[in-house]
């Protein structure tokens, strides 16, 4: 492979997280390896930047600006699933193309409106039928879209950049000061872009049951983080609760906390946020949701709890035990993430995908 566009429906800069994030990593990847990379994004504005006009996100990928510049390039590649509109147009240019970061939308679990699941739905099978391969990062939607796809679908996991995750581990109390927390407190961590509602709804549920819960039995002792962009403007910083908003990397974050915890009930894909955590070798407490499509066991890579209350419990239980799940859980997790998710390993089933 000697030259790729991926199609994202808005930039990557400054990185958004997540799936960007991918993108990101897997870019500089392969322009390391000698591939010519563009990152080619929707263009919301009908007439020009300015404009006070802006389509509908499922609409904005009709823009011709998308199209001028996939001559030069040999592979395809889109994310899904709102930009499957675009696949139309590539069809009638005569192109292929492979839709990216497959995540069904259309899933009631996901926690879409029944409007939206509605809407998308023609959205997702059109896209399908018409690109020539898909790549799912979710084992269990690798599943649901083989039954309805057929052979055309891929499996190709998340990449973490352990590189970077390296540069931060043994590093806690260094940045602890760095960043003016305190150092004799435990701190727990919650990562994710809350303008997404299941993310969304965890931040609530950090906030206002588990955060309170949790400090009213420890004290003085511990400290909860929610970082990520747009948190709910009624979740003030208090003395047991910073919202950081928008940070340029999570990594350091995470790096400086003890535990790091996932909430999570409705989504789907793969929570790239669990892949972090582990990857900083932080013991991790989840729910099932947050560690859906992956290979990970509980009381092997991480400690499960559900309902709020049992969130509460198994912080306060880890609080106790941390130096055994540091050797443990965290231990395991860490394995896990560099034996399946290394950005080289990662980029080398990316490339395998596309070509066979």
């Amino acid at each position: 492979m000697k030259s790729l566009v991926f199609i994202m429906s808005y930039t990557i800069y400054p990185l958004r997280g997540g799936l960007h994030d991918q993108v990101y990593l897997l870019s500089r990847e392969l322009r390391r390896r000698g591939v010519k990379v563009c990152i080619s994004y929707y263009t919301h504005g009908v007439l020009d930047k300015n404009t006070k006009f802006r389509p509908p996100l499922i609409l904005s990928g009709i823009n011709p600006k998308l199209y001028s510049r996939l001559d030069d390039y040999e592979q395809i590649v889109m994310e899904t699933a709102w930009p499957g509109l675009a696949s139309f147009p590539i069809r009638l240019m005569n192109k292929e193309f492979t839709l990216h970061l497959h995540s069904i939308e259309s899933l009631r679990e996901f926690g879409l409106s029944w409007s939206r699941r509605y809407a998308i739905t023609p959205v997702e099978r059109l896209a399908g039928r018409l690109c020539k391969k898909i790549l799912s990062v979710s084992l269990k939607e690798y599943v649901i879209l083989r039954k309805i796809f057929g052979n055309k679908i891929r499996y190709v996991p998340l990449a973490v950049d352990l590189s970077e995750c390296e540069g931060y581990k043994e590093k806690k109390e260094e940045l602890r000061e760095k960043y003016g927390l305190p150092k004799d407190e435990f701190i727990i961590t919650f990562v994710g872009g809350m303008s997404y509602e299941p993310n969304r709804e965890a931040a609530k549920v950090i906030a206002t049951r588990i955060s309170k819960e949790v400090y009213e039995k420890l004290k003085n002792k511990v400290l909860f983080m929610l970082v990520g962009p747009d948190p709910p403007k009624n979740i003030p910083n208090t003395r047991y609760l910073k919202v950081t908003g928008y940070v340029k990397s999570i990594a350091p974050y995470v790096a400086m906390s003890d535990l790091c915890i996932a909430p999570i009930y409705k989504g789907g894909g793969v929570k790239l946020k669990i892949l972090n955590y582990m990857a900083l070798e932080k013991p991790v407490i989840a729910s099932r949701k947050a560690v859906e499509g992956m290979q990970i066991k509980p009381w092997i890579h991480y400690i499960p709890a559900e309902a709020p209350d049992e969130f509460v419990q198994a912080i306060i239980e880890t609080t106790e035990n941390i130096e055994y799940f540091n050797k443990t859980i965290a231990k395991s997790g860490y394995d896990y993430v560099r034996e399946n998710h290394s950005l080289e390993r990662v980029t080398d089933r990316f490339i395998e995908a596309l070509e066979k």
